[in-house]
Parts: C-alpha cells; sequence; structure tokens
C-alpha cells in the first residue's frame, strides 16, 4: 500500500512518517512539492504518485495569524482541502482529513464532552476556515474520515510544550491561563491513530482523536514544569487578562466513544504521551554531536 501525506514537513508530517507502518510506502509532500490551492497540480500529484489513499496533513495552522489573513486561510483550508478530496474521488481512493476542536465555540458545560454530530460553531477565522474545508470535504468525496483533534505538540514544530520550557529558562515567573479547556495531544500518539483508518478501513465519516483526559492551559503548563524538573513560579490568570487576536473556545473537550466504539482506537492519557515526549526531548540532548 502507498499513501500520500501532505504537510509531510510539519510537526503531524514528522510523526506520520517515523510511525508508518510496516507494508506501507510513505510519499510525503509539502507546499514546495505542490500548492494544495491548485486543483489541477492536486490532480496532478495524484495521477504521478498514484497512491492507495491520502492523509491530508497541510493546513495553515497559525491561529492568530488567520484573523489577519482569513482568506488565505480559507484557500488553503478549505478551498485545499476541496481540492485534495475532489482529486482522491477522481483517483477512487479514500482520504483521511485531519481537522480541529476550533469548529465548535467551547460553551459546554463541565463535564460536557463534544460529540462528532454536534453543532459547530467556531469563534476564529482559523475555526472557520477549517469548517470550511470539512464542508468541502464532505461535498466532494464520500469516502472520507475526518478527524478532529486539539492541543497538538510534538517533534519538529513549534507548540506549548516547547514554548513553556524556553519561557522558563529566560524567566523566574509565568502566567497561564486556567480558563481554556482542553486536552493536550502529542502528535505521536495522533499519528498511529490516523494509520488506523487508513488499515482497518472502519465506516466512513467524522471521527475525534486526541488523548484521554483534559485539562487546562495552566495544569498542562504546571505537568510539563513537574515532570521536566522545572523549578518556576506559575501564576494563574484567564482569557480575559491574556488578549489574543483570535478566540478561543473555553472548554473543547472531544468525545473518543465514537473512535473507541468504531476505530478500536484506545488513547493514552495526555500525562503518559507528555511523559513519552519529554523522555525523547532530553535523550535526543544529552546523545553525544552527530548521533542520530
Amino acid at each position: 500500500m502507498k499513501v500520500l501525506v501532505t504537510g509531510a514537513e510539519g510537526m503531524l508530517g514528522f510523526a506520520l512518517r517515523e510511525s508508518c507502518p510496516t507494508g506501507v510506502t510513505f510519499v510525503g509532500v509539502d507546499v514546495d512539492d505542490c500548492d494544495v490551492t491548485d486543483a489541477a497540480a492536486v490532480n496532478a500529484m495524484l495521477q504521478k504518485h498514484a497512491p492507495d489513499a491520502v492523509i491530508h496533513g497541510a493546513a495553515f495552522t497559525d491561529v492568530d495569524g488567520c484573523e489577519d489573513r482569513e482568506r488565505i486561510a480559507l484557500r488553503v483550508n478549505g478551498d485545499g482541502a476541496g481540492n485534495v478530496a475532489q482529486a482522491c474521488r477522481a483517483a477512487g481512493i479514500p482520504l483521511v482529513h485531519v481537522s480541529t476542536d476550533y469548529v465548535f465555540d467551547g460553551t459546554l458545560k463541565a463535564p460536557g464532552e463534544y460529540a462528532e454530530e454536534d453543532r459547530v460553531a467556531p469563534l476564529s477565522a482559523y475555526g472557520r476556515t477549517k469548517l470550511a474545508g470539512e464542508v468541502a470535504v464532505r461535498e466532494e468525496h464520500p469516502r472520507h474520515w475526518i478527524v478532529r483533534t486539539q492541543w497538538l505538540y510534538g517533534i519538529g514544530g513549534k507548540n506549548f510544550v516547547e514554548t513553556m520550557l524556553t519561557l522558563a529558562g529566560q524567566r523566574d515567573q509565568l502566567a497561564v491561563v486556567d480558563d481554556q479547556i482542553g486536552s493536550p495531544t502529542s502528535t505521536h500518539d495522533l499519528a498511529p491513530a490516523l494509520w488506523t483508518f487508513v488499515t482497518e478501513r472502519p465506516p466512513f465519516g467524522t471521527y475525534h482523536v486526541r488523548n484521554d483526559g483534559e485539562c487546562s492551559w495552566y495544569d498542562f503548563a504546571a505537568e510539563i514544569f513537574a515532570q521536566a524538573g522545572v523549578e518556576i513560579t506559575l501564576d494563574r490568570t484567564d482569557t480575559a487578562s491574556f488578549a489574543r487576536p483570535a478566540p478561543r473556545p473555553a472548554r473543547s473537550v472531544l468525545s473518543l466513544d465514537k473512535t473507541r466504539r468504531l476505530v478500536g482506537v484506545h488513547m493514552a492519557p495526555w500525562q503518559d504521551a507528555l511523559a513519552r515526549y519529554l523522555a525523547r526531548r532530553a535523550a535526543a540532548t544529552a546523545a553525544p554531536e552527530g548521533t542520530p
């Protein structure tokens, strides 16, 4: 089996490459190889590589940047997803499309979790453009799996874990918001789950995949520092006091029930995933120069 992965040079693409199952040929492409906003280029790409499936991870993921550049983000996240779906339909192959919890408005009351069929109401340009991508995929190609995830971190990209550890090296005190609730998710756990859709072929449709458990960004930061052995004064703040260009959902925990039941994927607790990530990070730091 040959699987083409878009966004292959990104954080998720890195994890997908290293977790590629035995017997699967990984074909990675990124923006330099193919502009997904160009429908003809996308079709040519699939004709050139003739994959048996596509995992579409390419996206405009700068959440705050999308607020000022929504038209560009819509071309990538909306039109681009539609182009990939259309090309997959023409080629007669299935598509895994990666989406986000930001399609929800986050008004759930604890301990509520968003199910796949719950009403979508994005607050931000990023959420709106990713929702447009979902709509385009559904309209263009029936043989799809839309996989929503959240709060990603991993090797090979900017992420919250690295930001916190970098800031801790520069400051003695940090304030982190405690009124946004979600599920930190390691790309190194998400990627094998995405491969399961390709290899096991569960019913087509929309699914949620994230590490088990939930927390606030403050809780996440506290766990990062505790596991990494970093001493720092950590203060709580709220979203109103930490203004960002893009509004964030207050509570966007995604339900895993459907994925457990129909795909058979059971995700590890987010604390365990973080421990593995930090251990790998520490090992890479300790390795002699030139060691792969």
